[in-house]
């Protein structure tokens, strides 16, 4: 097939390289990518996707587009929009501009939804300039840095499609990557949109209803990892999202939550659950620092704190959103400074707080450490999970642990000398 696929970040190259790889011919249109955008950058941070995208680049099979002028691409058989949240603008208008340039039955597929209803929207302009083209629906279940993998070899693939050629075009497209087992869901193009929302309310609800919880635990005395393994052993519930913490976030998760939020309320429905668990998640981010504030008893200012994880989840670059960022700022504003360390976040950081006198970037997690009262860990990365704490005891100036992931084993921290703090565990 000649596939078109529209969008700059990850999900657009992960699309476009892997069709690529799978004998199609693929232009890629970096479609709204800021002055300084570099591909290969991006590309770097996804486990594949470097190698993936250079070696289909090299084979030809994958070719770059241009963004100012889609009629070159009229009669792709496939028109895949990978456009962000923050680009619905920018899908309207490409929708508009192919719906009066396409003469033949080609998809428009959007894989990054834009609320519940577009794919009618935009079915509705293809009718209103007669076009043959059909909307279909792909949600995109894609994740930071792992998103090769997922989406070669997908738990779930669900497709909103309505006519019955649609339907048989995107079977084939997906083919090669629903071969073990046929994972295949179609489902109407509104279904699917509403599909993709309503699990990442679920998770919402999931993980919020764990924090409350954890902090109901912490006044009953109980530890919540008790109480975790318990719930998990029911088949109808499992273990999956069931960690509490700081809290959730992440840009796109967050953008999906709030598009949830306002389809409820466009269409007269109060959305009591996801308001509820919105509500917890805001509270829930203040949780590390309201033990900090209990701690110190409200004297932060001149104090240091190494701060290890700011990414809003592992194997991530992006902080938009991140759980890291209302703690950061809370104890700025108390006058406390921080030392911070990430393993790939740290540009992210470095861009939203330029320069800033209370914040050292440190390229080592020890070297955080160093100097600093107590040690707040806010991303759960490999690499934190097993320190060297006999280390980390000569360099803190007290040794204090605030886990916002519970990573770590209370009664081990505390036979290495350690005051330890979680979420809803014995400390």
């Amino acid at each position: 097939m000649n596939i078109v696929v529209y969008g700059h970040d990850y999900p657009a190259m992960v699309t476009a390289s892997s069709l690529a790889a799978n004998g199609n011919n693929v232009t890629l249109v970096p479609m709204d990518a800021p002055s300084d955008w570099q591909w290969h950058e991006i590309a770097h941070r996804h486990n594949g996707l470097l190698v993936l995208m250079s070696e289909q680049l090299s084979a030809k099979t994958l070719t770059w587009g241009q963004a100012n002028d889609v009629s070159l691409y009229a009669n792709a058989n496939v028109h895949i929009m990978s456009l962000m949240s923050a680009q619905v603008a920018s899908c309207d208008a490409l929708v508009q501009s192919l719906a009066s340039m396409i003469e033949r039955p080609a998809l428009i597929v959007l894989q990054t939804l834009h609320g519940v209803g577009k794919a009618k929207a935009y079915q509705a302009v293809l009718k209103n300039a007669m076009s043959p083209a059909a909307v279909v629906v792909w949600p995109s279940f894609m994740s930071e840095g792992v998103a090769v993998g997922q989406f070669q070899r997908p738990e779930r693939i669900i497709i909103g499609a309505e006519p019955s050629w649609a339907v048989q075009m995107m079977r084939e497209l997906v083919r090669p990557f629903n071969r073990v087992q046929d994972m295949l869901l179609v489902v109407s193009p509104t279904a699917a949109e509403l599909t993709k929302y309503a699990i990442n309310t679920l998770l919402a609800l999931r993980v919020s209803a764990m924090n409350e919880f954890a902090n109901l635990a912490e006044t009953l005395d109980v530890d919540i990892e008790q109480v975790r393994q318990g719930i998990g052993t029911d088949p109808r519930i499992g273990f999956n999202y069931l960690y509490p913490g700081a809290g959730f976030g992440g840009a796109n998760f967050m953008a999906d939550l709030h598009t949830t939020m306002d389809t409820f309320t466009l269409h007269g429905v109060q959305p009591r659950l996801l308001s509820a668990a919105m509500a917890v998640n805001e509270r829930q981010q203040e949780v590390l620092f309201s033990k900090l504030w209990q701690y110190y008893q409200g004297d932060l200012v001149g104090k240091t704190f190494a701060l290890w994880g700011v990414a809003y989840k592992p194997n991530a670059t992006s902080i938009d959103s991140a759980s890291s960022l209302p703690l950061i700022d809370a104890l700025l504003s108390q006058g406390a400074s921080l030392r911070i360390h990430d393993p790939k976040a740290m540009p992210a950081l470095a861009k939203r707080y330029p320069n800033h006198p209370h914040i050292v970037l440190c390229q080592d997690p020890y070297l955080a450490c160093d100097a600093s009262h107590a040690l707040l860990l806010m991303t759960e990365w490999k690499q934190y999970w097993t320190p060297d704490f006999e280390r980390m005891k000569t360099l803190l100036l007290e040794a204090i642990i605030f886990d916002g992931r519970n990573i770590y084993d209370p009664e081990s921290l505390h036979s290495h000398g350690f005051t330890y703090f979680g979420v809803g565990r014995k400390g």
